[in-house]
């Protein structure tokens, strides 16, 4: 059986988002050495700060060994103050963009983002060697990468692609949802980062674009229609059940503060609403069909359903492997403890940072879904990598088997021997 095309599929959370440099981290400088070699990642997606590093790994992705390493300083190092520049000025801008004349110029605009966006396309620019992305995808490091947005005067979903080969491949029939091919650039991932309010939506092909987690959270179905037969999901929400059961569902209803910075982060978590669940749970059932499928009626049971199921996809169902990764905490409670210690108290006293202390002694005393999201502060950025190396460390033995080139199973064998047919 040869190597499957494998896709990393990063999901959107804005400061959150360390959490998945410490899964890279496991599967880089614990998971590789352990078997010896390198893990070769073919389709990275990614939305809101997903996006970012979708964009990081496939430029770094000549560089393995490192590329973990060198992300996870550069969220450890990271301040505040450095990502969530704003003042007073930057009110009285918004004031003015919402209520005075318009602009003569679109460039005159910052299109509604609370916070100067400077620093943010600083880090992104600074932080991934854009020229390298294309140089890759040529040299066959990789065969794929997408980001995705929401456009703001449709509100559909924008898949950008850039793939070995140019173009894109058949697509969903989903009219919220549309692929564009072209060469990703650094307006690319901070359109997708644009969380709504806090960043300004940024115009690409003439189009105001924020924050792809508002429709795609988690972008699992642009992995799939990029060809991958296994996929690495990384979610930042933990299992619902144990996020609601830790948080509101237990306090007292007197315990519960409905302040404003409460209820936006309620808010945002709702927009920014993961469908992990949901969508791995569609491709269990059809993997569950091909291999009940395929020990019925045996190896040419999916040839023969495809047959039958053309006329109504533009793709093929195949056999799907996966693993999921999922932070085993409430980041919002990890946040408001981290906030309310003296490591963070020490760390600075700029405007964000108070502002961000206010934020959170606004929402309730156990969470901070709120400021979870603008925590771009190198302390917590270190707790969220030790939990996402942690969390990936714990499927130690799910990423063996993930990783291994032998069929899992019947659907998957006949699979793999029809490729191996075409091919020669």
């Amino acid at each position: 059986m040869g190597a499957l095309k494998t896709a990393l599929v990063l999901g959107g959370g804005a400061a959150r988002g360390a959490y998945e440099a410490g899964v890279l981290s496991f599967l880089r400088e614990e998971l590789e050495p352990g078997l010896g070699r390198e893990l070769k990642l073919d389709v990275l997606v990614g939305t809101s700060v997903g996006a970012i590093h979708a964009c990081y790994v496939a430029a770094t992705s000549h560089t393995p060994r490192t590329q973990a390493r060198e992300l996870c300083a550069r969220w450890m190092a990271m301040q505040m103050e450095e990502v969530l520049r704003f003042g007073v000025a930057d009110i009285f801008r918004l004031v003015r963009e919402t209520f005075g004349r318009p602009a003569r110029h679109p460039r005159d605009i910052q299109y509604g983002g609370l916070v100067d966006p400077r620093g943010l396309r600083a880090l992104v620019g600074h932080t991934i060697p854009w020229l390298q992305l294309g140089r890759n995808l040529r040299a066959g490091r990789l065969d794929a990468v997408a980001v995705s947005t929401t456009c703001v005067s449709s509100g559909k979903t924008t898949v950008f692609v850039q793939r070995r080969g140019g173009g894109v491949p058949p697509w969903s029939h989903d009219v919220s949802t549309r692929a564009v091919a072209g060469r990703i650039g650094p307006l690319h991932a901070l359109a997708s980062a644009a969380l709504p309010v806090v960043f300004p939506a940024v115009r690409l092909r003439g189009r105001l674009h924020v924050d792809g987690g508002l429709q795609y959270s988690v972008p699992l179905s642009p992995a799939l229609r990029l060809g991958a037969q296994r996929v690495v999901v990384v979610s930042l929400r933990p299992e619902a059940h144990g996020a609601e059961a830790s948080t509101v569902g237990t306090l007292p209803e007197e315990d519960v503060h409905a302040s404003a910075p409460f209820l936006v982060g309620k808010v945002l978590n709702a927009l920014l609403a993961d469908r992990t669940d949901q969508d791995l749970s569609r491709m269990r059932r059809l993997n569950a069909l091909l291999e009940a499928g395929t020990m019925a009626y045996g190896p040419g049971f999916a040839q023969t359903l495809n047959g039958a199921m053309e006329p109504h996809r533009n793709q093929p169902v195949r056999y799907v492997r996966e693993l999921l990764v999922r932070p085993s905490r409430d980041i919002g409670a990890l946040a408001a403890e981290y906030i309310r210690s003296q490591e963070f108290r020490r760390r600075s006293n700029g405007l964000a940072h108070r502002t961000l202390l206010h934020l959170a002694e606004r929402e309730a005393d156990n969470e901070a879904d709120l400021a979870s999201y603008l925590l771009f502060d190198g302390g917590f950025a270190r707790q969220l990598i030790e939990l996402g190396r942690q969390d990936a460390r714990a499927q130690a033995d799910a990423w063996v088997r993930f990783w291994s080139d032998a069929p899992q199973c019947a659907a998957e064998a006949a699979q793999a021997e029809r490729s191996t047919v075409s091919a020669a």
